[in-house]
């Protein structure tokens, strides 16, 4: 009986852990989950965000996957609609058309500018 009990744990603990790659949730009310794989999660905000929120909403898409970086773009037509397998894989025009990446291991929020 108790190893029915184990096994029932384990395959809901990996349902929702399907589900919750799967399904593109939004986080925040001001982002939106656009796709996401293992390590990237691609998040459109909407326009003229704070730090803070995208924070927020880059922590909540991320969860407790240490190895998680979530891109951040303010404009959904410059944004991916795939998730790159790594984050050197992101094209360049997508990628400095971000504003700002959440590295969720270090805790840290790097905001982007273009410098001309």
């Amino acid at each position: 009986m108790m190893h029915r009990f184990k096994y029932l744990s384990l395959i809901c603990f990996m349902f929702m852990g399907v589900s919750a790659l799967a399904d593109p949730v939004a986080p925040s009310n001001q982002c939106t989950v656009r796709d996401r794989n293992d390590t990237i999660v691609i998040l459109v905000c909407a326009p003229g965000g704070n730090p803070e929120s995208w924070r927020d909403a880059a922590q909540a898409a991320c969860g407790s996957a240490l190895m998680c970086n979530a891109w951040i773009w303010d404009d959904l037509t410059k944004a991916p609609v795939k998730a790159p397998a790594t984050d050197s894989d992101m094209p360049k025009g997508q990628a400095a058309a971000a504003v700002a990446i959440w590295v969720n291991d270090s805790n840290s929020l790097i905001s982007l500018q273009r410098v001309r």
